[in-house]
């Protein structure tokens, strides 16, 4: 079993290049919400989440579960590229695929059943599709975005239930159930914005609780100690 630890690498010149890179990125994208910037703004768009993929490349000893939150992070790079419009579908099943990329990361080190944080994560994607169904215009994207609800809610249970579980160090459980929290809170106002009404800083709300989500998934890979 290796130390979780953060790797010294985090404060190479080498990740202050991948991190310089992706906040620029960031940056350019959330500006384009209030100053049309066109092409450059949809190519930044993926590019923070392409640097924690390339980030967590570059550690040593990585193992299942590093590999699987990198895949994480690549689908859903696809996903920045393809949601919206006419390829929104796309990019709904690319998070749908990451998220279950995640799942596969966080049952690596945990399998207990944690059956109340399941009830609690499913009772809230239960209470969310319900006000979507409800309160917005599902129409066709019914049954996908149900679909999707279930996945995410799978993936969040499947983070808090490494917290405090054994074998798993404090760092790398709380990391990983923050980013499952955020990418969820995300994915939610997302919803609403999309479905239901227009939300006031839609793109600053999404995108900063998104990438929030990211880097604990990232750190969470990071800190994450190889079992047995």
């Amino acid at each position: 079993m290796r130390e979780a630890r953060l790797n010294p690498a985090l404060m190479s010149r080498r990740s202050a290049i991948i991190l310089i890179s992706g906040l620029m990125a960031a940056v350019i994208f959330l500006v384009d919400g209030f100053v049309d910037l066109g092409l450059l703004a949809r190519i930044a768009k993926p590019i923070p989440v392409l640097c924690m993929a390339l980030w967590l490349s570059l550690l040593p000893d990585k193992g299942r579960f590093q590999w699987a939150v990198i895949v994480g992070l690549l689908l859903s790079a696809a996903g920045d590229i393809f949601l919206g419009g006419s390829t929104f579908l796309i990019g709904l099943v690319s998070f749908l695929l990451a998220h279950i990329a995640y799942t596969t990361a966080f049952i690596q080190d945990c399998r207990r059943p944690a059956i109340f944080l399941a009830i609690l994560a499913y009772s809230y994607g239960a209470l969310m599709f319900t006000f979507l169904l409800i309160e917005g215009q599902l129409g066709d994207m019914t049954i996908p975005v149900l679909f999707y609800v279930l996945v995410i809610c799978t993936m969040l249970w499947r983070a808090a239930a490494r917290m405090g579980a054994p074998g798993v160090a404090m760092m790398t459980g709380l990391a990983g159930l923050l980013g499952a929290a955020f990418f969820t809170i995300s994915d939610s106002l997302l919803s609403i914005n999309m479905f239901v009404q227009p939300l006031p800083l839609e793109r600053l709300l999404v995108m900063l609780t998104y990438w929030a989500g990211q880097i604990g998934f990232s750190l969470a890979a990071a800190w994450q100690e190889e079992t047995e």
